[in-house]
C-alpha cells in the first residue's frame, strides 16, 4: 500500500514536471519566434530594398520603453487619440515624398545683368520649392513635398444596434468589438481624401 502511494506521488510529480516543461518550452519557443521576426524586420529596414517590409512584434511595455524616434512619435499619436493599451492592435508609420524639376529656357533674354545666378529655397520641412534664375533666360523650379502618416489600428466596444438615447438603456444593449483605423497625416498641407481598411474574416 505504501509503495502504491509512493508510486502515485512520483507519477503526479512527474506529470507536474512534464507540464511545467512543456509550458516553459512553448513560452521560450514563442519568445524566440518573436525575436526572430523582429530581427528580420530590422534587417529589412536596414537593407537597401524598399519593396520588402516586415512587421515588428512588441508588447505595450516594449513600445513605451524603446526610444526609437518613430516608435516615440507613434506612441505620442496614440496617446493624443486617447487609445487604451488593451484596445491597441497595430501601429504603422508611412513616409513618402514627391520631387520634380522643371526648367524653362526662353529664346529671348529676360535677365539684363550677366551676373544673375540665383539659387534659392522657399518653404519648410513639409513643402519647399527650389527656384533658380540664370542669365540670359533660364528659370528652374524644383518643388518637393513630404507626407508622414501615423496609422493606428484599435478596437472599440460599440452597440450592435443603434445606441439608445438614455444612458441607462445603453448599459443593457448588446455590444461587440469594432476595428477602427485612425490615419493621422502630420503634414499640415495635406488632407486625407479617403482611406479604406478591410479586415478579412476567417
Amino acid at each position: 500500500m505504501l509503495m502504491k502511494k509512493g508510486f502515485f506521488i512520483l507519477l503526479i510529480l512527474w506529470l507536474i514536471t512534464l507540464a511545467a516543461g512543456i509550458a516553459f518550452y512553448k513560452k521560450t519557443n514563442n519568445e524566440w519566434e518573436i525575436a526572430m521576426a523582429n530581427l528580420k524586420a530590422y534587417d529589412a529596414q536596414l537593407s537597401a530594398s524598399r519593396e520588402q517590409n516586415a512587421a515588428y512584434q512588441l508588447t505595450i511595455d516594449q513600445l513605451e520603453y524603446f526610444q526609437d524616434s518613430v516608435l516615440v512619435a507613434l506612441n505620442q499619436t496614440r496617446e493624443e487619440l486617447k487609445i487604451k493599451d488593451k484596445n491597441l492592435q497595430a501601429l504603422q508609420y508611412v513616409v513618402s515624398s514627391f520631387e520634380m524639376k522643371d526648367t524653362v529656357i526662353l529664346n529671348d533674354t529676360i535677365f539684363k545683368d550677366i551676373s544673375v545666378n540665383v539659387d534659392t529655397l522657399i518653404g519648410d520641412a513639409w513643402c519647399n520649392v527650389q527656384v533658380g534664375l540664370k542669365y540670359p533666360s533660364t528659370i528652374t523650379v524644383a518643388p518637393s513635398f513630404k507626407s508622414e502618416k501615423h496609422i493606428i489600428v484599435h478596437t472599440k466596444k460599440e452597440t450592435v444596434n443603434p445606441p439608445k438615447k438614455f444612458w441607462l438603456f445603453r448599459l443593457f444593449q448588446k455590444k461587440h468589438k469594432v476595428l477602427h483605423v485612425e490615419v493621422v497625416e502630420k503634414n499640415p498641407y495635406v488632407t486625407n481624401a479617403s482611406s479604406k481598411y478591410v479586415e478579412i474574416l476567417k
